[in-house]
């Protein structure tokens, strides 16, 4: 059963160097961090808002990321790094994509309005 187990660890490309507490662990500190940015923005501008608003959650890609990164600011492996790499470029584009179909989506919207309003006038 060891050695099966020893087996499957040695295919792991990528593995995570989180603790026992885990991803819910993880997540609870970086939404810490979050809110603790957050407290000093609002601080900063003197305004209220900051401390009402929750921290968005914390997206998976970052935990996946945060998870294999050492203290020192390094990934694990440099398999890790590649897959790293890869997530952030296809988030990157996905955001890309999701931008420009709302952008074209308000430019419909705002011609068809001015379109309506030209035949209201004539």
């Amino acid at each position: 059963m060891r050695k099966k187990a020893q087996a499957i660890q040695k295919q792991n490309t990528a593995p995570h160097i989180l603790s026992r507490g885990g991803y819910d662990y993880l997540e609870q500190k970086l939404l810490a961090e979050k809110t603790k940015k957050k407290l000093e923005e609002a601080a900063q501008l003197g305004s209220i808002y900051g401390v009402i608003d929750p921290p968005s959650p914390v997206r998976r890609h970052v935990k996946w990321k945060m998870a294999r990164t050492k203290k020192t600011g390094e990934m694990t492996t440099e398999a890790t790094k590649e897959i790293a790499a890869k997530i952030v470029s296809h988030f990157q584009l996905t955001i890309r994509i999701i931008f420009q179909y709302f952008v074209n989506a308000m430019y419909d919207c705002v011609f068809s309005v001015q379109d309506s309003f030209e035949d209201q006038a004539t």
